[in-house]
């Protein structure tokens, strides 16, 4: 007879004496060919500038530094992208944030490349740059058009309740800090096929993005992943890595590991977004509320990356378990000088199931009630009226 399991057996994972013994393979821990060349980026010192020169030419003489590569040396798509385009591997003209990749090395160890790159001589024209969410909304400067919510008549609703509240919220942004950060590493085979070893969450969108950068078929670029060491949404779209070490490798005809310093990653890479809401919220004795308006506005950085998605999710957990019979949310993606925001668990859902719950602990706080009751007061109920506003999305 077979043998049943229920769901609250414990079963050991199936890396999990690996792991804790520190015997588990990551993709820094590959065994590297001879020959191995080390990767190190060199990245913008400004946030928001024009690139009137760039000086390399003691990069170049700098003790083992192999090859150095820039914009001219992409034969292919210079963009990375995972939806819209707008992320360029290394830009031409301009930098739009701190730590944006301008040039990147190849040497004999990981020590001598990550020296190299500190060599460039950079001129820019400083531009001023937008940094916050207020800013950008003042400027009205965004990566996408936001979507809406209207549902009834929220603004004829707040005005003829008998309790008012008007406020905002904030929630922050969050560094992933993998237990192996970004790493990437590169093997050139025959006919100018890469075997590519990614530390990422999206190893076909890998192979794509990289293909396209070189201008070769798919077929000619393999990814593979063993372990992530970490992602949390942090390494699905986040291509840049692996697409610098690739052409690193094709341009030298050698292996090549590209692993991030911590700082160079944090500084680099994708955070969560950081949300700022503006509400009006009209609600009656016992806390419930009849009219809402909201304005949901998330930093996304300098580029769109997966923003849409992400303030769209937050748009659509607004209500979390709250009936809004009336309800107005305007959503508001705004771009920034800063690193492009980018998955992280939760996607946009907890900040916008954030928004209501401070909303709800602010009308228990006015009406000097239970928060526990005011949430039970508000919950769906089981009637036909209780129907989600996923429907009125504009």
């Amino acid at each position: 007879m077979k043998k049943t399991f229920f769901i609250n057996e414990k079963r050991p994972h199936d890396s999990a004496r690996k792991h804790v013994s520190g015997l588990a393979d990551y993709t820094d821990d590959i065994n590297e060919p001879n020959g191995t060349l080390h990767g190190a980026v060199g990245w913008s010192k400004q946030a928001h500038a024009l690139i009137k020169k760039i000086d390399l030419s003691e990069v170049w003489k700098s003790e083992g530094v192999i090859t150095v590569i820039t914009t001219s040396d992409i034969p292919g798509r210079n963009d990375v992208g995972p939806v819209f385009n707008g992320d360029p591997i290394f830009p031409s003209k301009k930098v739009e944030f701190y730590g944006q990749p301008l040039f990147a090395v190849a040497a004999t160890s990981t020590e001598l490349a990550r020296k190299a790159v500190l060599k460039a001589k950079i001129v820019f024209k400083i531009l001023k740059p937008i940094i916050t969410i207020k800013e950008a909304l003042k400027k009205k400067n965004f990566v996408l058009k936001g979507k809406r919510i209207q549902r009834g008549k929220p603004t004829k609703v707040i005005l003829k309740s008998k309790n008012f509240l008007k406020g905002n919220f904030t929630t922050g942004s969050q560094e992933h800090f993998y237990l192996e950060g970004q790493v990437a590493f590169v093997i050139p085979k025959e006919d100018k096929d890469l075997l590519v070893y990614s530390s990422t969450q999206h190893p076909s969108e890998t192979q794509q993005i990289i293909a396209k950068m070189l201008n070769q078929k798919s077929n000619s670029v393999t990814v593979l992943v063993r372990r992530i060491g970490g992602g949390f949404g942090g390494k699905e779209t986040n291509f840049l890595t692996s697409s610098i070490c690739a052409l690193l490798a094709s341009k030298t005809d050698k292996p090549v590991k590209l692993r991030l310093d911590r700082d160079d990653d944090i500084i680099m890479t994708g955070k969560r977004h950081d949300f700022y809401s503006d509400f009006e919220v009209g609600f009656n004795d016992v806390g419930v509320i009849e009219g809402l308006k909201i304005k949901l506005a998330s930093r996304c950085g300098m580029s769109a990356d997966l923003s849409g998605a992400i303030n769209e999710r937050a748009l659509l957990h607004i209500d979390n378990a709250y009936y809004l019979s009336n309800v107005q949310v305007q959503n508001y993606l705004c771009k920034t000088n800063t690193v492009s925001s980018t998955a992280f668990r939760g996607f946009g859902g907890n900040q916008g199931m954030m928004a209501i719950e401070n909303i709800i602990d602010n009308i228990a706080r006015y009406l000097e009630k239970d928060p526990a009751q005011v949430r039970k007061n508000n919950f769906y109920k089981k009637n036909s009226k209780n129907i989600k506003h996923y429907v009125y999305l504009q």
